[in-house]
C-alpha cells in the first residue's frame, strides 16, 4: 500500500535508507526538509500487515523525482514500479530523474518504465557525471 509519509516513520525511513545507499544515506534533517518542502510529494509503500516501510519516493509537483528508494531485500518485486507510477498519476504522466552513470541497474528500470535519456550532468555526484531520464 501506498501512503503519504509520516512523522512516525522516520526511524523506518533512516532505516532504509542506510540499507538502500549505504555509502551515500540521506540523514535525518535533509528528510525533515523534504517532509516540510513537499508534504502531499513523500510517499511510502509499506506491507499493510505490518506497516514495515519497504520503500519511498520524494518528488516535485513538478514530476521531478528528488530520491527513490527500495530496501535491497524487497527488490524486483514491484514496489519501485508502483512509486514511480504513484508519482505519473500525480503529474500527468510526466517525472525525470537523474541517475548515476554508474548504476546500470536504475538506468533499466527507468527505460522499462517509459522514460528515455534527454542528457546529462557533468559531475553531479561530485565524482561522478548523472544520465537524465524522463517520460517526455
Amino acid at each position: 500500500m501506498i501512503r503519504k509519509f509520516r512523522n512516525k516513520d522516520m526511524k523506518e525511513i533512516l532505516r532504509l535508507e542506510k540499507k538502500a545507499f549505504p555509502k551515500t544515506p540521506y540523514d535525518e534533517p535533509i528528510f525533515i526538509h523534504y517532509t516540510q518542502t513537499y508534504p502531499d510529494n513523500f510517499l511510502v509503500y509499506v506491507e499493510e500487515s505490518s506497516d514495515k516501510i519497504f520503500g519511498y519516493i520524494i518528488f516535485r509537483p513538478s514530476g521531478y523525482i528528488i530520491s527513490i528508494a527500495v530496501d535491497p531485500m524487497h527488490r524486483r518485486k514491484g514496489i519501485g514500479t508502483k512509486l514511480v507510477e504513484e508519482v505519473l498519476k500525480v503529474t500527468n504522466s510526466y517525472a525525470k530523474v537523474e541517475v548515476r552513470e554508474s548504476n546500470k541497474i536504475a538506468q533499466m528500470f527507468y527505460k522499462k518504465l517509459g522514460f528515455f535519456q534527454s542528457g546529462s550532468i557533468i559531475g553531479f555526484y561530485d565524482n561522478e557525471d548523472a544520465i537524465v531520464y524522463d517520460t517526455q
